[in-house]
């Protein structure tokens, strides 16, 4: 994602395809009053860019917020991200509070390290893209995390479990992609799971077989593209 400095204040315009601005904590009156005068749609914060708060309280000073993403932080208190009631994409890890997701009922996307005791996320009724980050449960498997039958997208990075079996069913899901997890030797009955999938990306997962990657692409009538472990493979055109 790109940052740079623009009129003395760090911007992106490639998070959630809209303008996004930095926050800085020594800085934090001067930032609010800029995003205000703009009204610019998301913020943003981290450690390498200024940011060095512990809470998010002054979120509510700007409720019209669609886009946030904090990262690289150590909060104790995310209760400013509840003013957001428009929010639409999410991104705050990797040590927070555990949040009501629930609260958030326009949330399309999300970046989410799980903590656990979160709540909500599988109700949400827009989310279509959800990234998961770090998730290690001590009984290996998804079972313990909510999802959306809506989502579209799904990428899980740096997970233990073994086997993708544990995933729910998801109708709607189109495009799956796994990278570096190293537990992972099987990756379950997509076909039975993912009906609709065209999409399927596995990377960088030491345990799984090429071979296991060949019977699911076979498996998946909807497929247009995949590439598991180095290996790309594209549906003819008929």
């Amino acid at each position: 994602m790109p940052i740079a400095r623009e009129d003395g204040f760090f911007v992106t315009h490639d998070l959630a395809h809209v303008t996004c601005l930095g926050v800085e904590s020594d800085r934090l009156d001067d930032c609010i009053a800029r995003a205000t005068r703009d009204r610019i749609p998301g913020a943003f914060g981290s450690p390498h860019f200024g940011f060095r708060g512990t809470d998010l309280d002054f979120l509510a000073r700007m409720p019209w917020l669609e886009a946030v993403w904090f990262w690289d932080i150590d909060l104790k208190s995310v209760e400013g991200l509840y003013s957001l009631g428009g929010l639409r994409h999410f991104g705050v890890h990797p040590k927070r509070p555990p949040i009501d997701f629930d609260r958030f009922a326009h949330l399309q996307m999300a970046v989410i390290h799980p903590v656990l005791r979160d709540r909500g996320l599988g109700s949400l009724p827009a989310l279509e893209r959800l990234h998961l980050w770090h998730f290690r449960p001590q009984d290996q498997r998804f079972s313990s995390l909510e999802f959306p039958r809506s989502l579209v997208e799904l990428q899980v990075n740096w997970a233990s479990p073994a086997s993708l079996d544990s995933l729910p069913s998801l109708p709607e899901l189109r495009s799956l992609e796994v990278h570096r997890c190293r537990n992972l030797c099987s990756l379950g009955d997509l076909a039975g799971k993912f009906p609709r999938l065209e999409r399927l990306v596995v990377a960088a997962c030491g345990k799984l077989s090429q071979g296991e990657g060949e019977r699911v692409i076979q498996s998946l009538p909807s497929l247009s593209f995949a590439h598991v472990q180095g290996t790309s493979w594209k549906r003819p055109v008929s």
